[in-house]
Formats: structure tokens, sequence, C-alpha cells
């Protein structure tokens, strides 16, 4: 993954909530397109709704490294691999990782909660 076309595909990356009010739609528009971009660089990509499936995803493949989120930390911990919190995340690579995850979860969040209709289509588009 430490590839400088991850970190030049990824450089326009910001995290979401320090993306103004005014610039969020547009955003989030500008995330759904270039995210292909983004996508060929990534090995899966799933958007879970519950941390017991997450947990399951991550046993099934056995990675050496995991990063996660803060709050998903005590969900994985008897996961047999080195695990990350994001609020530990030191090298570049990882933060970018870490942004696009972010991202991610905020993009479904919304399209969950304004466009319902849709989210089974972009969950389609999205996951690999």
């Amino acid at each position: 993954m430490k590839t400088k076309g991850f970190l030049y595909a990824t450089s326009w990356i910001e995290h979401f909530r320090r993306v103004s009010p005014r610039r969020r739609r547009g955003y989030l528009r500008k995330f759904s397109r270039y995210f292909t971009r983004i996508s060929q660089y990534l090995e899966h990509t799933r958007i879970f709704r519950e941390t017991n499936a997450l947990a399951r995803f991550i046993e099934l493949h056995n990675p050496a490294v995991v990063l996660i989120d803060n709050k998903l930390v005590n969900n994985v911990q008897h996961i047999n691999a080195l695990i990350i919190p994001e609020s530990l995340i030191r090298l570049r690579h990882h933060a970018r990782l870490m942004l696009v995850a972010d991202n991610l979860a905020n993009y479904f969040r919304i399209v969950l909660r304004d466009r319902p209709k849709i989210f089974r289509e972009e969950l389609k588009r999205f996951e690999k």
C-alpha cells in the first residue's frame, strides 16, 4: 500500500468534518466520482452496519495490520493481528487510508439518511 500512486490519488481527500458546510455536498459528489481511482489501490471495500460482521470479515481475511476507528477497538481486540487505533496512526499512507474509511462511512451515512432508495445501488457500486 505504500505507493506514490495511492498518495497522489488521495491527495485531495480531507476529513469530512473539516470541510465547510457550504462545500460538503460538492465534496461528497467529488468523493463519489473519484472513488474509482482510489479503489484500484484497495484490496477490499466493505461497509458494515454491525460490528460483529466487521469482526468476522477481519477474522476471515486474517490481515497483518488492522487500522481501526477508536470507537471500534474494543470490538476487535480478540483478533490475532496488529491493531492500530486511529489516534495512534503515524504513517502518512495509514492516515490516508483512515481518511478514505472515514469518508466512506460519512458518505454512506448521509446517503442512508437523505436518499435511502439508492443506498443499495451505491453499496454495490462501491464495494469490492
